[in-house]
């Protein structure tokens, strides 16, 4: 009599088996880096908006730093502008006294300007004695810049003729990203 050979016992996967789960592994490791990669522009993205936001947030406080430094000296004569200018392309005004930590007798009044130039917006503070200095570039990719000062007896305006100080300058400007960003400072003595 022949002795029947015992029935194989399976001992691991088939070939079919192991190159189906290989496919399986291999879809969710290519769905993962797909979800992994969008994930990464996406945090590229919110890190770009967030930095120029504060770049955005640094260019307005140096703004309303100026704007609660300025001096309106008085003038008698009519029509005179109390040291503003104001036109499409610029806007400046003078700044009160810095404290100087030299102890010779000078003036402490300086002008600041800023302009919209090739799209950057530039900022220039000298003395009075000293002329011309080097201009600071606050901020770039800037499409759009508008400026207007607001008087008690002539309201928002464009250009700067009114006999008395401008109370409150508004920015208006508009970038790739943001548009139509719009912001009110308060001038040095203003009662708004």
């Amino acid at each position: 009599m022949q002795r029947s050979e015992p029935a194989r016992i399976q001992r691991g996967f088939t070939l079919l088996e192991l190159l189906l789960a290989i496919a399986i592994f291999a879809l969710l490791a290519a769905g993962t880096s797909q979800l992994l990669a969008a994930l990464v522009r996406a945090d590229a993205a919110r890190q770009a908006q967030a930095e120029e936001l504060r770049a955005l947030g640094r260019v307005m406080s140096v703004m309303q730093r100026d704007a609660l430094q300025g001096y309106w000296p008085s003038n008698s004569k009519k029509g005179a502008s109390h040291s503003v200018l104001l036109t499409p392309q610029r806007v400046g005004w003078l700044l009160g006294a810095e404290r100087d930590r030299q102890s010779l007798p000078r003036s402490d009044l300086r002008v600041v300007e800023y302009w919209l130039e090739d799209g950057v917006l530039w900022r220039q503070r000298r003395t009075l004695e000293h002329g011309q200095v080097r201009p600071q570039r606050l901020l770039e990719g800037i499409e759009d810049l508008r400026w207007r000062l607001y008087g008690a007896e002539s309201g928002w305006v464009s250009r700067w003729i009114a006999a008395q100080p401008p109370q409150a300058l508004e920015i208006t400007l508009s970038t790739q990203r943001f548009q139509g960003i719009r912001r009110v400072l308060p001038l040095a003595g203003a009662s708004l």
